[in-house]
């Protein structure tokens, strides 16, 4: 089964975190199967130099796990795209939706989020990619669709993460179990 993928995209210090953790909790409370990607245009060193791991690559390994008690870590060269998409398909399979933060520049489909003590504006434009299947879908905003400049795309109040989740599983087809009659946002 190949997972859903929405990308999570704004300013930085925008929200995009803090909106990621809610919602990841949500859609779990709602019975969803939920990965996440993280990308960064800045380098993090996954490996430290001269710890074990890292000593194992610098001898050609072409991919590390690293594991501990409830968790491991998985090291390896990248080679090729580097998509929300490649990545999901390769590392995601299996579950039921893939929440991207960052990836701006990348085809697919997005929300934004727009902080009014970042900017009044979104970055995103709407209507659909250059692969024609994604593009802005929806924004996350203190601000009104006046003040947004009227973008053509739903808005959802930044506060608003059970509207979120009632829109991604709508607009994915996604099944969880059923919410309502006094059951709400877990946190």
């Amino acid at each position: 089964m190949k997972p859903s993928i929405i990308s999570i995209v704004g300013l930085s210090g925008s929200g995009k975190t803090t909106l990621l953790e809610r919602l990841i909790r949500e859609l779990k409370w709602r019975g969803l199967n939920v990965g996440t990607i993280k990308h960064s245009s800045h380098p993090h060193p996954m490996d430290m130099p001269g710890k074990d791991s890292w000593r194992h690559r610098k001898a050609g390994a072409e991919r590390t796990l690293f594991v501990g008690p409830s968790s491991l870590q998985y090291v390896a060269d990248l080679e090729g795209e580097t998509t929300p998409k490649t990545l999901a398909d390769t590392y995601m399979n299996g579950l039921d939706v893939v929440l991207v933060e960052g990836f701006l520049t990348e085809e697919g489909d997005k929300i934004e989020v727009v902080r009014s003590e970042r900017s009044t504006k979104p970055i995103c434009v709407p209507g659909k990619s250059e692969d024609g299947v994604g593009g802005l879908l929806a924004i996350m905003s203190d601000l009104d669709a006046q003040a947004l400049g009227s973008p053509g795309v739903d808005i959802l109040d930044l506060d608003d993460v059970e509207g979120l989740a009632n829109f991604i599983m709508e607009r994915f087809s996604l099944k969880g179990k059923p919410v309502g009659d006094g059951c709400g946002t877990q946190e």
